[in-house]
């Protein structure tokens, strides 16, 4: 029995990906859209009961219209929407030489693509439907050359509440912020280092989190036992955030 209907954006790898197969696996039907074409291919080719793929730039608000009106014609309604696409190298020149095209790029995608596929899917949410935007840790602590990033995020955040003010209380509206979550094994090609022990071993949860951890998460969010739930963020990090660190030999105070 399906449980419902939802949009995931950045569906084709990574975090996207996990998500995708997550809710597949508990019986949702979802639309995922996607920039990269190979991936989407590769991902078709999986036929994946329940999933239907879109290519799209989230940035571009005529794509976002027109994925709204495939949307209303096949489902007419749905009950909730990832906004997960993103740029999501985080690191990039030293700030003196960072070009302005890429700031803007980051922005555009991680951004205003969520704020775009709001303002024209959002009509299409069930009474009681929800929106569920991913951002990140790094919304509130940095390494060095993350500046678009950490903007991109931190807006992410706050336009969560001020959609949730805006949109309630037909619609809910939450954000949840992942540290590291290991999706080295739904990437095409290896993108980031497998986390070792010691990684594994930093987080006071004892590991390093996985796209489960998320989609577990997010599907309580669309769940009504969240009902009394909006313009809310939610860190999952295995307690890195609350984790002090010092330099080798420097205790607290």
């Amino acid at each position: 029995m399906k449980q419902g209907k939802i949009l995931i954006t950045g569906v084709a790898q990574g975090l996207g990906l996990g998500m995708s197969r997550y809710f597949l696996q508990h019986n949702y039907q979802v639309v995922g859209v996607d920039i990269d074409k190979d991936a989407l291919t590769r991902l078709d080719d999986a036929g994946l009961p329940g999933l239907q793929l879109v290519h799209l730039d989230v940035s571009e608000e005529t794509s976002v219209q027109a994925l709204s009106r495939l949307i209303e014609r096949q489902f007419g309604q749905i009950d909730g929407i990832i906004n997960n696409a993103a740029i999501s190298q985080p690191h990039h020149e030293p700030l003196a030489q960072l070009p302005l095209s890429h700031w803007q790029r980051v922005l555009a995608v991680n951004l205003t693509g969520p704020m775009l596929i709001s303002k024209h899917v959002a009509p299409l949410l069930k009474p009681g439907g929800s929106i569920i935007n991913i951002a990140s840790t790094r919304a509130h602590q940095s390494e060095p050359d993350s500046e678009a990033y950490a903007a991109a995020k931190g807006g992410l955040i706050a336009l969560t509440h001020a959609m949730a003010i805006s949109l309630g209380p037909d619609v809910r509206v939450n954000v949840i912020s992942p540290g590291w979550i290991d999706v080295s094994r739904l990437q095409p090609t290896p993108m980031e280092p497998v986390p070792s022990r010691h990684d594994h071993g930093q987080h006071p949860a004892g590991r390093v989190g996985d796209a489960d951890d998320v989609a577990a998460l997010a599907r309580f969010l669309l769940s009504d036992e969240a009902s009394f739930i909006t313009g809310q963020e939610y860190i999952i990090d295995g307690g890195m955030s609350k984790r002090m660190i010092y330099p080798d030999g420097a205790t607290a105070d």
